[in-house]
């Protein structure tokens, strides 16, 4: 089988394609020749070149194949292209492996993202910052198998959120909600609590793995915040990241796909007017 190495770590040409089409959502194929077609775009528009030598630089062996790619991908040939005027929308690089590894898997952020206010319901739980990367992936899971059905009405039924909040930073524990969302907060079962994350201005991380979401550990979740710490650093010229006040993972159980899953991490930030 067909292998790529990337810092030593062996993918096959399968999983390549599999993990691409599941991290951005379009086929490596697709994208391949979207960027190719991309990079054409200079010399058709700044440079006098004839079509066919555009086409044969960008690995088109037919100049009448390169003009039915372009028109499927932009809706005109590359001729109207050059005198049409119009805008047109590039294909930018993605990066797979990006230098964020977490345990063989990808972190990919930070985004910014405003996240409208919601309402969640779920088991609250006391935890020690220190035994937040053991207790939180436990809590969550029994959360999961056991009281998520005790939610009414829920909104994403597929949908776990974590919500992280610190009454007081001088405390050394956090409360941690594992909990579904819902509308309103007008009807919590016994032994549940309701909680509101506020509308914010948010950055948020996206790490997929090549695992059953249920195997989110220790070693991971540590793995995880670690890599996140790093690149908020990296960004901590541009804003101040507030989540030792408030944050919240959520995880889409339905995009699992028999091999990978996703997690997202929420924070809020300030914006700095530098």
């Amino acid at each position: 089988m067909e292998t790529a190495y990337l810092d030593d770590l062996p993918v096959s040409t399968v999983h390549l394609r599999r993990l691409f089409k599941f991290a951005f959502g379009v086929p490596l194929q697709s994208y391949v020749r979207s960027r190719k077609l991309s990079a054409s775009l200079e010399n058709l528009m700044f440079t006098e070149k004839r079509v066919l030598d555009i086409a044969v630089e960008c690995g088109y062996e037919h100049e009448q194949a390169y003009i039915r790619a372009f028109k499927r991908e932009y809706g005109l040939t590359p001729g109207e292209c050059r005198h049409s005027g119009r805008n047109i929308h590039i294909t930018p690089p993605l990066h797979l492996f990006p230098k964020n590894d977490v345990c063989g898997n990808v972190v990919y952020g930070p985004h910014m993202v405003m996240v409208p206010s919601f309402h969640l319901i779920g088991r609250r739980h006391r935890i020690e910052i220190a035994e937040a990367p053991t207790e939180a992936p436990k809590v969550a899971k029994q959360f999961w198998w056991n009281d998520r059905h005790k939610v009414p009405s829920p909104v994403e039924p597929h949908i776990y959120y974590g919500l992280t909040t610190t009454p007081d930073l001088s405390f050394s524990w956090t409360n941690y909600l594992p909990s579904m969302r819902v509308n309103h907060l007008n009807d919590i079962p016994d032994g549940f609590t309701g909680d509101t994350f506020p509308s914010s201005l948010c950055v948020y991380f996206r790490y997929i793995g090549n695992h059953h979401y249920e195997e989110i550990d220790e070693p991971r979740a540590e793995a995880l915040y670690t890599a996140i710490d790093r690149l908020a650093k990296e960004h901590g010229g541009k804003y101040e990241l507030l989540d030792s006040e408030i944050f919240f993972e959520k995880i889409d159980t339905a995009a699992y796909d028999g091999q990978y899953c996703q997690m997202e991490w929420f924070a809020p930030i300030i914006v700095r007017n530098n």
